[in-house]
């Protein structure tokens, strides 16, 4: 199966957001999100286990919270997704997206990002470039339940319900291999995008329906039977 053979069999698009649609923690910007949740611990800051204390990975240190810090797991939710909120703000939309986005919902397809970031930080982006219109809903984090998160299915069938489609009707576009195994105990079809040309083996390795390397390739799958550079790995 080709690209432009799975959308056109797929009326409703799930779009991760970090990676897809933009960057939110370029740089040190995971380790600052981080870094807002640890400092609610106070003193407490200087016992936590190392791959706590040194994460890049914000969600490690929001993990750390919900399992261990219940009481104060609310507080560092919103200490970061005040982060997020913060930086998406600066964030560029991914080389090609944008497009996509508007071949997509011309070809009749509903779009709606789904992603662990938080909701409001999302719909912050959405509303600075006006992709209200072309955007028809926002599944994303609203509290600090891990266990919600990718690659448990819960978003994404959250997201399926609000467009009340079955999951044969919907194709999710990810970046990770979290994406992946939500989509698949999801029971949705998936696009990996490998936007980095080192994860490509990786994200092969978990057999998605369709591989691409570029955005541009949703453009061009609009009107093309086959894709160059995305690849049937069924």
């Amino acid at each position: 199966m080709t690209l432009a053979q799975l959308l056109a069999e797929r009326c409703h698009v799930l779009l991760d957001f970090d990676g897809p649609v933009c960057a939110v923690f370029p740089g040190d910007r995971g380790r600052e999100s981080g870094d807002a949740m640890r400092r609610l611990l106070g003193d407490r800051m200087a016992h936590l286990p190392p791959e706590v204390s040194q994460a890049d990975d914000a969600f490690v240190v929001l993990r750390y919270f919900d399992q261990h810090e219940p009481e104060l797991a609310e507080k560092a939710e919103q200490a970061f997704a005040a982060e997020e909120g913060r930086t998406v703000l600066t964030a560029t939309p991914t080389p090609g997206v944008l497009d996509a986005i508007k071949a997509l919902r011309g070809s009749g397809h509903t779009i709606t990002i789904v992603s662990n970031n938080s909701e409001s930080a999302i719909l912050a982006f959405v509303e600075l470039h006006r992709l209200g219109d072309q955007i028809e809903g926002i599944v994303g984090r609203t509290r600090s339940r891990t266990e919600d998160l990718k690659p448990k299915p819960y978003l994404l069938r959250r997201a399926l319900d609000k467009r009340a489609a079955a999951p044969t009707e919907a194709v999710l576009i990810g970046d990770s291999v979290t994406d992946i195994q939500a989509a698949r105990a999801a029971g949705t079809a998936v696009i990996a995008f490998a936007n980095r040309p080192e994860k490509e083996p990786t994200l092969r390795s978990y057999e998605p329906d369709i591989l691409i390397k570029l955005m541009e390739e949703l453009v061009r799958s609009r009107n093309e039977s086959t894709r160059p550079g995305a690849e049937d790995l069924g």
